[in-house]
């Protein structure tokens, strides 16, 4: 018996993907603590990433994915914070991993998704 519930979503590890990620933040970072992202996995439901910055429990943020070579923009997607753990890098700096569960824009990030069900015309 597990006590753990199964994921809704398949996750993909966003090294696997040829998208940046952005954060667009309610006010900007001080200038001598620049915020440093790392996004480590995504899924239709949402993503999880490490960064510098604690963010609050069920804050809302908005994000953003480019793609790399052509820095075309994907769907803009909000989403809340469901998770925030603090992870010990050896490095002295505080870095967080955050869980944000996606509230809307998931459904064009799902069919960009690999393994996503390809559309055919009837």
């Amino acid at each position: 018996m597990s006590y753990f519930p199964e994921r809704r979503h398949a996750r993909i590890e966003t090294h696997k993907l040829a998208w940046v990620f952005s954060l667009k933040l309610p006010e900007a970072p001080p200038p001598e603590k620049p915020l440093r992202l790392e996004a480590r996995n995504i899924s239709a439901g949402g993503l999880k990433f490490h960064c510098n910055r604690r963010f609050q429990l069920f804050e809302n943020l908005s994000v953003a994915f480019f793609e790399k070579m052509s820095g075309t923009a994907l769907p803009a997607l909000e989403g809340k914070v469901v998770r925030v753990e603090e992870i010990d890098t050896g490095f002295g700096e505080k870095t967080y991993g955050v869980a944000l569960e996606f509230m809307s824009g998931s459904e064009e990030l799902a069919a960009l998704l690999p393994g996503a069900p390809v559309k055919t015309e009837k």
